[in-house]
């Protein structure tokens, strides 16, 4: 197996360093302050269009969290690499605040001696100043640790802190690492951003929607106040839609952004129950293959499921501060979800 030298994955680098001190979170007695909007911004490209610069601006958003690039493990390197690197448009970011965003994959913890997590640290620090054109101020983590790898990614949240002592850092949260934070641990960072989506059974094909479900949403919170939760979080909610595809009674994959629209031909599907839909002969759908007798069923969110969560929440909340941040930016978000929407889930909190 050929082993390559791990800091020439990640690239270049870029000494100089543009952090600026922030005032660190902490819980003060008072009245709870309006909520920052943000967005997740999940592509590999970063070019704003004016239309959602005007959107943005509309709903008084602040920031965008944008994935800068996915770390995983290379088998035939033997070596963590960074996959779908952002590309930046500065010209066209306006003053919206640019949280570098990275998605760590368990793998590459599982593969990584922990000795070695302060390398990592290292060069995933430099890797994002070589990518964000300009100063940032916060930098995030995402990573769906397990008890596996609880340790190593909390020794490299310690030590990317020590590269960035005056960069605050958050971590997303999901909602089983809420309730059982007591066995999951709790992540050393200033903030948790707590994923409130992607709560249900994916893989069951009786689950109605694994995007977002208010009663599921409800056992995973606790009973009493979120200041249970022994850091400030903030709330991730979702904008999208997606397909998922069954083939013999498994899940195959997911095709974003279908709804109902692109159903309507019953010479191909034919709708078998509410929103499921049975392929009646085989076709391709969005660039993907389907066979006959393939299931799919369409999952999204509506106005009212987000309310309904947003009402949850802002009554859950555990801190005077507060950002919520949206996933994802892109066209049909915006067609969807119009700022006059976004602004009344804004206000439930």
């Amino acid at each position: 197996m050929r082993k390559t030298n791990l800091l020439s994955t990640f690239g270049p680098v870029c000494c100089c360093f543009f952090c600026f001190a922030i005032n660190s979170c902490t819980r003060l007695e008072q009245t709870h302050s309006a909520p920052i909007p943000a967005f997740y911004h999940w592509k590999t490209q970063l070019h704003l269009s004016q239309h959602e610069q005007h959107y943005l601006e509309a709903i008084g958003g602040k920031k965008l969290y944008a994935k800068f690039f996915d770390v995983d493990w290379d088998e035939t390197t033997a070596q963590p690499m960074p996959l779908a690197t952002i590309e930046l448009d500065s010209a066209l970011l306006g003053n919206f605040e640019i949280v570098p965003t990275i998605f760590i994959t368990n793998r590459t913890l599982v593969n990584l001696p922990i000795q070695q997590m302060d390398s990592l640290a290292g060069l995933i620090f430099y890797k994002i100043k070589s990518l964000a054109l300009r100063p940032f101020y916060e930098a995030q983590f995402d990573c769906d640790w397990t008890k596996q790898t609880q340790a190593k990614f909390f020794a490299l949240l310690e030590r990317f802190k020590d590269k960035a002592p005056r960069t605050a850092l958050s971590a997303t949260i999901r909602l089983h690492q809420l309730k059982y934070f007591e066995k999951t641990g709790v992540p050393p960072v200033d903030r948790g951003m707590l994923m409130c989506y992607n709560m249900g059974d994916l893989d069951d094909w009786a689950t109605e929607n694994s995007i977002l479900d208010i009663e599921v949403a409800k056992n995973y919170l606790p009973k009493n106040s979120g200041a249970a939760y022994p850091i400030p979080l903030d709330f991730a909610l979702p904008l999208f839609r997606w397909g998922v595809l069954f083939r013999d009674g498994r899940m195959i994959k997911l095709l974003n952004d279908l709804n109902a629209a692109n159903l309507e031909d019953t010479s191909r599907f034919k709708k078998t129950a509410n929103n499921r839909y049975e392929v009646l002969k085989s076709t391709y759908l969005n660039a993907h293959y389907l066979y006959a007798g393939d299931q799919l069923r369409l999952e999204g969110v509506s106005e009212e499921d987000l309310l309904k969560v947003a009402t949850l929440l802002g009554k859950w909340r555990n801190d005077t501060s507060l950002t919520v941040a949206f996933y994802h930016l892109d066209s049909t978000a915006i067609s969807l979800f119009p700022k006059e929407k976004i602004t009344e889930v804004l206000q439930r909190f």
